[in-house]
């Protein structure tokens, strides 16, 4: 099931709604994401252990070979398994399980041609993603044999058909391009699509294109936020050499390289960039949140978000707050430039400014873990 929003404007109106939401399941990527969490995901295994045990239970041992080969690779490579699919195969069709076997079976002319579009593409990865696809494919004809097709749209797909209806009555009314658009200095196209799916907590999963997955069972302004999220990634060009070489400083900094090194790796962003592109995502997101009033409390979230990790992402926002960037907007990625430049978010002003928002402790129990090594002798 698929549906568009009616923004419910008056006739006559001279209000100019730019937003147009689109909703709809996406049953292929619900297997992928089911396969990721039976894969090993330590977040999703709280969350699904009976659907986790059926699959594990009932595959074939090559198939289910091929999926544990699947997740220690992801893993390796500090990847989430799930999401990490479903951004490759939502280069491709995801309507239905049938759909993602064709595709990981014909990468070449099912998901190569989406993922050259997409600003993540990189031949040297896809030549590496092309070495998992058979152990995928493995996995896929593997749900395939147990029924998965006949059990979703039995027991799941009803359920996600009617948070479709129910999402799309919960965010039309909200018009956030405008809001990403003007912290990013740059146009956006005005469509957003939410995939609804079933296996996808506790994530929020951008894929190709401005579209992200959701969990069916969550609330619209959970839905909001997430898309107030998912959209900026990434609010600047991870390679950039003058970006890199300004944030060398905070990158080797004993505290910084401890929230690196320390975090939970489940949560994903193990790498010091990954930080920085989530914990800017994270600041952008929480200024559009608040301005259309469906804003967590900034302390609350980032003390506790993912073990308390997101300090950064508490900085930035109270730098940005400070330098008035939320509300005169601009291309982040040249305000980043300039706040390393004015030493703004050296390491030293980063804690501090993180400790307005979230406190001291929260702040200093990064460097505590710091400490904590070295009397170890780790």
């Amino acid at each position: 099931m698929a549906w568009s929003q009616d923004t419910g404007l008056p006739a006559g109106s001279d209000a100019v709604f730019l937003t147009r939401w689109q909703v709809s399941a996406a049953p292929g990527l619900d297997a992928l994401l089911l396969l990721g969490a039976a894969a090993g995901d330590e977040l999703q295994a709280e969350y699904y252990p009976n659907a986790i045990d059926h699959v594990r239970d009932n595959l074939d041992p090559d198939a289910l070979a091929a999926l544990d080969r699947v997740g220690e690779r992801m893993r390796g490579r500090g990847m989430l398994t799930g999401p990490a699919l479903a951004l490759i195969f939502s280069a491709g069709p995801v309507a239905s399980l049938q759909d993602v076997v064709r595709s990981a079976g014909d990468p070449e002319a099912m998901l190569r041609p989406g993922l050259e579009q997409s600003p993540n593409w990189n031949e040297e990865r896809y030549a590496g993603l092309q070495t998992l696809l058979p152990d995928v494919l493995l996995a896929l004809e593997g749900l395939q044999e147990i029924g998965f097709e006949a059990w979703y749209d039995r027991d799941i797909l009803p359920g996600v058909d009617a948070a479709v209806v129910a999402n799309l009555d919960a965010v039309a009314a909200y018009d956030i391009i405008p809001e990403q658009s003007r912290l990013l200095g740059r146009e956006l196209d005005p469509e957003i699509e939410i995939l609804i799916v079933n296996f996808a907590q506790p994530y929020g999963i951008r894929i190709v294109g401005q579209r992200f997955l959701a969990y069916s069972g969550w609330p619209g302004d959970v839905q909001l936020r997430i898309a107030a999220h998912e959209i900026f990634h990434p609010p600047f060009d991870p390679e950039d050499p003058a970006l890199l070489e300004r944030l060398e400083a905070l990158e080797s900094d004993p505290w910084m390289r401890s929230i690196v090194e320390n975090h939970n790796p489940a949560f994903g962003y193990n790498s010091f960039m990954g930080v920085i592109n989530e914990d800017s995502t994270q600041a952008l997101d929480q200024i559009v949140s608040e301005r259309i009033g469906v804003a967590r409390d900034p302390g609350m979230r980032w003390r506790h978000a993912d073990g308390g990790m997101h300090m950064v992402a508490a900085a930035l926002y109270q730098a940005m707050m400070e330098d008035g960037f939320d509300q005169t907007g601009g291309r982040y990625s040249d305000w980043l430039l300039s706040a390393l430049d004015r030493g703004i978010l050296s390491p030293a002003e980063v804690r501090r400014r993180a400790g307005i928002i979230v406190g001291a402790e929260a702040v200093e129990h990064w460097y505590d873990l710091v400490e904590r090594a070295a009397e170890s002798g780790e």
